[in-house]
């Protein structure tokens, strides 16, 4: 078995694979952000905004005055770029507390997923199977991994919530984009919710974007059910982003393992 990921607790270290993971996820959804915003009626309102300028105020020929729309959308890349920079400057200082933010009481935690390869690699990661295990089964597997190189490929963290009673908040859920497709996600969700029914929480929430679509459908076909959706200020209420909140419900028989499996 020389291809295996494991699902474990985060350990001083991690930081920064945990950074760089989390970074890409973030930045991924940019170039979906940026053609959503270049659709926008504000985006349109601008253009004819600024070629109107152009026109009444320079004089410019009308044709000329076109240029307004390629210069708009020029801008929109350059917001949309630094709206995801700012976001990963935050994600940062968060990444560099986590052991005191997820790892210092019994109510959070921080997993990520790790992959056990050859030393060389003769095939892309998304041509290979691997095998993936929790802590505890890699533990019991006595599976010598002693040769193989560790790359984490995965993270997720789980947060008791200020707002709702007895709820708790998944957050930072990534996969390295080399390693989708292949259930990691799905076991990172499984590690959340099954740390938030052991801890006696009455739901385990997640917000995904609408620029994040094959998240909120994994969560979806997860048992997670659409809480709410709500429009998130991007530039003041000129362009906003459509947030989508997802609750998976613990149900009573949940903390006595009889109810729905979730795998």
């Amino acid at each position: 078995m020389s291809h295996i990921i494991v699902i474990r607790s985060f350990k001083p270290g991690d930081e920064l694979n945990c950074r760089d993971i989390i970074k890409d996820g973030v930045m991924s959804s940019m170039n979906a952000a940026f053609l959503g915003n270049v659709v926008k009626e504000f985006t349109f309102q601008m253009m004819i905004l600024f070629a109107a300028v152009l026109f009444i105020f320079f004089g410019l020929p009308f044709l000329v005055c076109f240029s307004a729309i390629p210069a708009v959308i020029c801008l929109t890349y350059v917001a949309s770029f630094l709206l995801h920079t700012t976001k990963v400057m935050e994600v940062y200082q968060e990444i560099t507390n986590i052991s005191r933010l997820y790892m210092s009481n019994a109510f959070s935690c921080f997993w990520i997923a790790e992959a056990f390869e050859p030393l060389i690699m003769n095939r892309h990661p998304k041509d290979v199977h691997y095998t993936i295990m929790t802590e505890h089964q890699f533990r019991t597997s006595n599976i010598d991994v002693s040769l193989q190189a560790k790359r984490i490929v995965g993270t997720i963290g789980l947060t008791k919530s200020r707002n709702i009673e007895k709820g708790a908040w998944i957050k930072r859920l990534c996969v390295h984009k080399k390693y989708r497709r292949k259930g990691i996600a799905t076991y990172l969700l499984n590690a959340a919710v099954q740390f938030s029914i052991k801890q006696g929480y009455s739901c385990a929430n997640i917000v995904a974007s609408e620029y994040t679509e094959g998240g909120r459908e994994l969560c979806l076909n997860k048992g997670f059910e659409l809480q709410q959706i709500y429009n998130k200020p991007v530039v003041g209420t000129f362009i906003t982003t459509l947030m989508f909140e997802l609750s998976y419900p613990i149900k009573n028989e949940d903390f006595y393992g009889t109810s729905r499996k979730y795998d």
